[in-house]
């Protein structure tokens, strides 16, 4: 894991950060079942995924609405 940034002002853009980046990820999922045809249902690993990457941007906002970010 990350070390705490050294300030706290700086924590809200890390957060914005990954949370981009975060949701990148979902963006490119949903483009790759696009591109392959053949793969169109999706498998439990990528439920998975998809529902822990869910899951750390619930967190994510969470911890920008007690930061005022």
């Amino acid at each position: 894991m990350n070390p705490p940034p050294q300030n706290s002002a700086q924590m809200p853009d890390e957060l914005k950060a990954r949370k981009l980046h975060l949701n990148g990820i979902i963006v490119g999922i949903a483009g790759m079942k696009k591109l392959n045809a053949r793969a169109n249902e999706i498998t439990k690993v990528e439920t998975l995924t998809i529902d822990a990457i869910k899951a750390e941007l619930d967190f994510i906002d969470i911890q920008l609405k007690r930061k005022g970010g």
